[in-house]
């Protein structure tokens, strides 16, 4: 465009006056980018339309466009920019990118206004260098390198933005600056565990460390409600870490470390918080404060710890004397069923380390660990605590190909088939690791085969299909639905707050508990393998030249006596009052196939009769 082109575009209004400069730079070849369409290229201005054409690079090809609005809406770019010079030579680009990351983004942000780049810019303007799909990871490990370079700095405030520093800095000086600009007490602890393992080697470093240590003290107190109390402990332990690395008396800091786990009324909520580094300086701690009363909390930890942790809190006991009392507590807390699965995972892992030979004892490895192994695997699916993802025992129990052998060692072929069973419907394991799973079974109990061989027939090969009336399976799937949503998940809250009473050898509502989870898993068991073989048929064409599910039969005792009249329904359909029975039973068994008559025995309570068959009809038309 022109000056009298801009002239007339502009007008009278000063306030477009600002545009002039934009305006100027559109000229036929100029570079620009849109926030929507991407980068574009000018191809020249429209005098009759008073557009500008320009195609865009996302396939907006000769798109004309009102130059007042691109210059409110178009960031115009100088052939030096970066992303002109991908654009005309994008693996020239990517190479040099490849080389340098850090390069690269010092020359682009020493192009920004102010010398800064928002992680915004940067993305729209390296996406395409790197392809959209990649730029997250990218940026995160970027991230990383800019961390490490003295030259740059993230300023993480409400928008986050990558400035170049005017006086480069040492990498100790740039964690202490990170700490300072961050305002969230979390990140902070994280940034401080970091400064605790850094050399702090000169006077300027130690007295920011030691505001460092000041703060950390500050979040650790009763007021500071941001944390809980396992941050509020994690705080004493980075900063007296910190502290012995400055030489100071930690004695002296306030408030003290013992004092929060002597308050505290949940020890687990400070396990939680913990990283698995700081596990053994915890149970140190917790020696310290209750050196009466340490083994009775470490037990109690342990049945509510992580794998990690369950690992180093045994070990912890072990290596103070504890072996005996270990082995003793697991193997009751088989017996009561209260074995949960990281505990399970590390009986599993650890049953042949010499490490713990005398803690994973005989006692353990019994055919109740593998019910206990299944009843875990069944429970975490129904929490739904794995719907994106393999429960990891479940995968334990197929990767160790050792395990069913050593656990049915001193099985009866009665709790093989029975445990062979659980793992049929167990909904933990796909089909081929139950079929792999299985066969570890039929090795030392070949008697197991028959359970694969019936649980391998489709509906339309097995004898043992159910024959069932639409109205009655969706019966059974509502019991099963309220089953699994709503009574099953009861029953583990109630197991949950009957757990919390204490000694479990005592507590009648946790047995309680315990049974009723026992008949409602039975409960599930038997409704998912009735689901599985049900078979819905329609009652509205049953032929009447012969008795079959669906028939309305009269008949009359040969012995004399009034003529009975009962239909044949499906398994789940009898209503003795109304004269419906199942096709399940002996009477309708004997009934079957029969035509008007015909004359069937039954065998009712031990007392035999005969009977003539003097009607069929259909029920759906009687109804």
């Amino acid at each position: 465009m022109d000056k009298q082109t801009i002239d007339n575009l502009l007008g009278d209004d000063m306030r477009n006056e600002r545009m002039r400069n934009k305006l100027e730079k559109m000229t036929p070849g100029a570079y620009c980018i849109h926030q929507i369409w991407g980068f574009g290229q000018i191809k020249g201005y429209d005098d009759a339309k008073n557009r500008l054409v320009i195609d865009f690079s996302s396939g907006k090809i000769g798109q004309e466009m009102d130059p007042l609005f691109c210059a409110k809406k178009l960031e115009m770019l100088d052939k030096s920019d970066l992303i002109v010079r991908f654009h005309g030579d994008p693996e020239g680009v990517r190479q040099q990118l490849k080389k340098s990351s850090i390069s690269m983004l010092i020359e682009y942000v020493e192009s920004m206004p102010n010398k800064q780049a928002s992680v915004s810019d940067i993305e729209r303007t390296f996406a395409d260098i790197v392809e959209k799909k990649n730029f997250k990871r990218w940026w995160n490990v970027t991230k990383k390198l800019i961390a490490k370079d003295s030259r740059l700095m993230l300023d993480e405030g409400n928008v986050t933005y990558l400035k170049l520093r005017e006086n480069p800095i040492s990498l100790e000086e740039q964690i202490i600056e990170k700490f300072n600009g961050t305002h969230n007490a979390q990140e902070r602890l994280l940034i401080a565990e970091e400064i605790s393992t850094m050399a702090i080697d000169n006077e300027a470093l130690q007295t920011a460390a030691n505001s460092v240590i000041d703060v950390l003290s500050s979040y650790a107190t009763p007021d500071f409600l941001k944390l809980s109390v396992g941050h509020k402990f994690l705080s004493c332990l980075i900063r007296n870490k910190l502290a012995k690395s400055l030489d100071r008396n930690i004695d002296s800091l306030e408030p003290r470390i013992e004092s929060i786990i002597h308050e505290s009324s949940n020890l687990p909520k400070i396990a939680a918080d913990l990283p698995y580094t700081y596990y053994t300086q915890f149970f140190t701690l917790i020696t310290r404060t209750f050196p009466d009363e340490w083994e009775k909390h470490c037990f109690s930890l342990l049945r509510s710890g992580s794998d990690r942790f369950t690992n180093d809190c045994i070990a912890y006991l072990c290596e103070n004397g504890r072996e005996g009392t270990v082995r003793q507590q697991l193997i009751r807390w088989l017996h009561e069923k209260n074995l949960k699965t990281p505990l399970l995972q590390w009986i599993v892992k650890n049953r042949h380390a010499k490490k713990f030979e005398s803690v994973v004892a005989q006692e353990l490895l019994v055919p109740g660990l593998l019910r206990a192994i299944l009843w875990a695997i069944d429970n975490e699916v129904l929490a739904g605590s794995h719907k994106s993802r393999k429960i990891p025992l479940a995968e334990l129990i197929c990767e160790d190909r050792a395990l069913i052998k050593d656990l049915l060692t001193t099985a009866t072929e009665e709790e093989a088939l029975d445990l062979a069973q659980m793992l049929l419907v167990n909904q933990g394991f796909d089909s081929l690791s139950k079929k792999s799973l299985l066969a570890r079974f039929i090795a030392l109990f070949p008697s197991v085969q028959t359970l694969v061989t019936s649980g391998s027939k489709t509906k339309s090969q097995t004898n043992d299909s159910l024959k069932v009336s639409k109205e009655s399976l969706d019966m059974k799937k509502k019991e099963y639905e309220h089953l699994v949503r709503e009574k099953i998940p009861a029953n583990k809250a109630a197991i949950a707050a009957a757990r919390e009473q204490g000694d479990l050898s005592e507590n009648s509502e946790y047995k309680m508990a315990r049974q009723d989870q026992e008949i409602l898993l039975a409960r599930k068991a038997q409704l998912e393998s009735e689901l599985q073989i049900a078979q819905v048929i329609d009652f509205t064409s049953v032929d009447t030249a012969a008795v079959s599910v669906g028939s309305i039969v009269t008949i009359r005792p040969m012995a004399g006596g009034e003529s009975v009249k009962f239909a044949i329904l499906g398994a789940w359909d009898s209503d003795p009052e109304k004269n419906i029975i199942s096709y399940k039973t002996p009477i309708a068994q004997a009934m079957l196939s029969k035509k008007i008559g015909d004359i069937v025995e039954t065998s009712i309570d031990s007392v035999r009769e005969q009977w003539t068959i003097e009607g069929i009809d259909r029920w759906a038309s009687c109804k």
